[in-house]
């Protein structure tokens, strides 16, 4: 290992540490890290902000505005009421419901757009059911990862693999789609037993959802019919992304500042809205992967891996499912894609040769087991996905803590089963 490398490594394992111990905000362990790497020369500066995936600050950046919104609206509270009676007030139905409910929503948006409309809701039901909102929030971050892999557009991880292997919003649903229902549906029982022995609504506060009127917690019909316009529009070019040709940051971007004009907002009082610790953790991350990647740390890894599988193609693919999981859990999934993705490249063609399969068919199990590995990867840690940290955050303003430990404690046998059933599925449809 080079100097540049070893120095990489430890500047890694003492942020992640200053991470994991929560005793300086994580935000601020992650820039003074990702700051190291440049300072000490393990990255240039140019290298290094190239990193930074400015697609999902910017999708976050207006996707948080246009939420903004909504929440000033009572779009919230309508929902919230209306899950409440549908589930008819039990825990374990309405565990059902948010699976059905957030894992939806993530083939139509990203994971991260999904949590930041759904986590709000949370609240609100939670509340009225007066139980704890955490259970209910691990169950939609799980959700939004494991629904968002269906699609293009549902997972960071995919926009980065389609768009280097130049595969469709079509290719994901058809592809992935199967594999995302049956864990999701794991999950919906996972929850649903697991909800079932610790929560707890007495038939009064039922009878009192019941009563409610949902419509009333609506504030502001005019912003809400503007809001909802407007991000309809959003989502309706996010589906088109195929045929348009636009970013989904352009068009959140966008649709913040259309939004702003036609409400005739006050600027500084959306802008307070955008959680800017969340984006700048994200930039200290990709900072400090700049920096692992310019050492040659996680490309090494992965070849490291390669070699592992002996040219079988069932070996690769497992391989990369799994390193693409277990890395995210610790340095993210869309850096850990993005180091990937050149990996994956370089193998399609050597695999094709040292084995019967075209080509195409050795295209196909690799890039499906990445995608997979790093959309299921992203529920095995807090920062292991974005849509987790988004979903914490809104937690921590809400004044609730959901500490590494406690969110290892339950995301780890959901991670584990969900990779299992995708080993399966790529073994079975791609390699076998």
């Amino acid at each position: 290992m080079s100097l540049a490398a070893g120095l990489a490594v430890v500047i890694f394992a003492l942020t992640l540490a200053g991470i994991i111990t929560e005793r300086v905000h994580k935000t601020v362990v992650a820039l003074c890290g990702g700051a190291a790497m440049i300072i000490l020369g393990i990255v240039s500066q140019d290298q290094a902000f190239d990193h930074i995936d400015l697609g999902v600050i910017f999708l976050l950046a207006g996707m948080m505005i246009i939420v903004h919104f909504l929440a000033e609206s009572g779009f919230f509270g309508y929902i919230a009421i209306c899950m409440a009676q549908v589930a008819r007030g039990r825990p374990g139905p309405l565990i059902i419901l948010l699976c059905l409910v957030t894992g939806a929503l993530c083939a139509l948006v990203d994971n991260v757009t999904t949590v930041i409309l759904i986590a709000p809701i949370v609240f609100l039901i939670t509340d009225r059911l007066e139980v704890r909102p955490e259970p209910y929030l691990l169950i939609t971050i799980f959700s939004a990862n494991i629904g968002g892999a269906a699609t293009l557009i549902g997972n960071p991880p995919n926009i980065l693999i389609g768009s280097a292997a130049h595969l469709s919003y079509n290719a994901f649903l058809i592809h992935l789609a199967p594999v995302s229902v049956v864990s999701l549906a794991a999950l919906a029982v996972f929850g649903f037993l697991t909800i079932r022995g610790e929560a707890f609504v007495s038939s009064d506060i039922r009878a009192r959802i019941m009563e409610l009127n949902a419509r009333s917690a609506i504030r502001d019909t005019k912003l809400l019919v503007k809001t909802l316009s407007v991000l309809g529009t959003v989502l309706a070019i996010f589906l088109l992304h195929d045929l348009l040709g636009l970013e989904p940051a352009t068009v959140a971007l966008a649709g913040a500042a259309v939004l702003l004009l036609v409400v005739k907002a006050d600027p500084e009082k959306a802008f307070r809205a955008v959680e800017w610790p969340t984006l700048f953790f994200f930039i200290g991350l990709f900072l400090l992967v700049s920096g692992l990647a310019a050492a040659g740390v996680l490309e090494g890894l992965a070849q490291a891996g390669l070699r592992l599988s002996a040219g079988s193609l069932l070996f690769t693919s497992m391989i990369i499912l799994w390193f693409a999981a277990v890395a995210s859990a610790f340095v993210g999934n869309v850096p850990i894609t993005t180091a990937l993705i050149p990996v994956v490249h370089t193998a399609i063609p050597e695999l094709a040769r040292a084995t019967e399969h075209s080509e195409d068919a050795v295209s196909m199990a690799l890039w499906w087991a990445l995608a997979l590995g790093a959309c299921f990867g992203g529920n095995a840690t807090v920062y292991a996905s974005a849509a987790n940290l988004v979903v914490l955050d809104i937690a921590r303003k809400n004044r609730r803590h959901l500490s590494f430990a406690q969110f290892l404690r339950h995301s780890l046998p959901i991670t584990l089963a969900s990779l299992i059933i995708a080993s399966i599925y790529v073994a079975l449809r791609y390699v076998w």
